[in-house]
């Protein structure tokens, strides 16, 4: 265990990336102003982050990528596509993982240490992910969601960083050197029922009261939150498409208060930074 600085995680996609990448030239890329956005907030808070950024917004927008180096954030993968790990075949994954990360590293000329897979879908069924990414050299991943949704989650993985075995990604093995860290939970006392509180939607949905004490809770155990949000959450005036469901759209225009407010109560760093510092 170590001090009580939590783990804050960017999710670097543009509003409309949950559809297939086909389909991305019809749509207003507002990527950049949305990232300019929490770039400027972290930098005024004086907050260091891990930002999981899509290969293809890297081709895209490298000066963004040099920008976010620029500030000393970290760099990680977030896939090349933004296609589910569990609609993908494992020679696909390896695909979509390689071309990321050498994106990636041909802007930054640094070696890329964790991934975050999209929409949480590590999960039982695609355990197979995380011996990939050990072949590809990374250090940690960053998917487990510890909780049941129709989309992701696995409702019964450790609640802090551990070091997931090869027989079993739920199961700590001390021998293992690469992490996983997985999304902040609040384990309701006398259960284990366990409700997401670590950013994104559960950010803008629940009290902030409530994520609060959800994080204070954590931290008294000696173990960090690790928390996430996506820059298009910023972004309050992007279009409306009728094929995203209610929760996309919820309550953005709090986004950028209740973002503020949780980097100034808690001490944050980028994940990496974590692993070397405490």
């Amino acid at each position: 265990m170590k001090g009580n600085r939590n783990i804050l995680q960017i999710d670097v996609e543009d509003w409309f990336m949950d559809f297939d990448i086909s389909t991305w030239h019809q749509y207003e890329d507002r990527v950049v102003e949305s990232t300019d956005i929490l770039l400027k907030i972290l930098r005024e808070k004086n907050v260091h982050a891990t930002f999981f950024i899509l290969g293809y917004i890297a081709d895209l927008h490298p000066e963004l990528i040099e920008r976010i180096a620029a500030d000393s954030h970290e760099i990680g993968s977030h896939g090349y596509s933004h296609r589910a790990v569990t609609q993908m075949t494992q020679d696909e994954f390896k695909a979509d993982l390689s071309r990321s990360i050498s994106v990636l590293r041909k802007l930054t000329g640094e070696k890329i240490h964790g991934y975050r897979a999209p929409f949480f879908t590590i999960m039982d069924k695609t355990a197979w992910a995380i011996r990939l990414l050990k072949k590809e050299g990374l250090e940690y991943d960053s998917s487990i969601f510890p909780v049941k949704t129709h989309l992701y989650g696995i409702p019964d993985a450790k609640l802090y960083p551990y070091h997931p075995s090869t027989d079993d990604i739920k199961e700590n093995d001390p021998s293992e050197r690469f992490y996983e860290f997985p999304l902040a939970v609040y384990r309701v006392p006398g259960t284990r029922y366990n409700v997401p509180v670590a950013g994104g939607f559960y950010l803008r949905f629940l009290p902030y009261s409530f994520i609060h004490h959800s994080i204070k809770q954590i931290n008294r155990r000696g173990y960090p939150a690790i928390c996430y949000i996506h820059p298009w959450e910023l972004d309050a005036g992007q279009p409306r498409h009728n094929a995203l469901r209610w929760y996309h759209y919820y309550n953005l225009s709090q986004t950028e208060k209740r973002l503020r407010k949780l980097v100034t109560d808690f001490r944050f760093s980028s994940t990496w930074d974590w692993m070397q510092y405490g």
